[in-house]
């Protein structure tokens, strides 16, 4: 039962993390983002997907609906963030919070639930 409780809590822990980040690309505002994402060699869309992902994903993680199926979207978010930014700054102070990110979001997705019995 306390396992289930402190899943729940990292579940919505994390959520609340990728809602902030799709919340802080809409206050920076897409276009500033999109030419972000232009400027590492990927086309510009690719920041307005990142954006829904992060920000249905977010929520779908805080509910718990959805949560699931989410995560591997996530995932891949947090997958591309590292290999495209974040590798060359090394591990501190470079990749080590995508990578507990990236490693939440996978467990989300591969943990058996009620309507997807493990």
């Amino acid at each position: 039962m306390a396992y289930e409780r402190a899943f729940v809590v990292l579940r919505m822990a994390t959520g609340v993390l990728f809602l902030l980040h799709g919340l802080a690309k809409l206050q920076r505002g897409m276009g500033a983002v999109s030419e972000m994402f232009g400027d590492l060699g990927l086309p510009g869309w690719l920041a307005f997907l990142v954006l829904a992902i992060e920000l249905i994903g977010g929520l779908a993680f805080l509910l718990g609906i959805g949560a699931s199926y989410a995560a591997w979207g996530l995932a891949g978010v947090m997958a591309g963030a590292i290999v495209t930014v974040k590798w060359e700054k090394g591990f501190i102070g470079g990749y080590e919070l995508d990578l507990i990110l990236l490693l939440v979001a996978i467990y989300v997705g591969l943990k058996p639930t009620k309507a997807r019995p493990g």
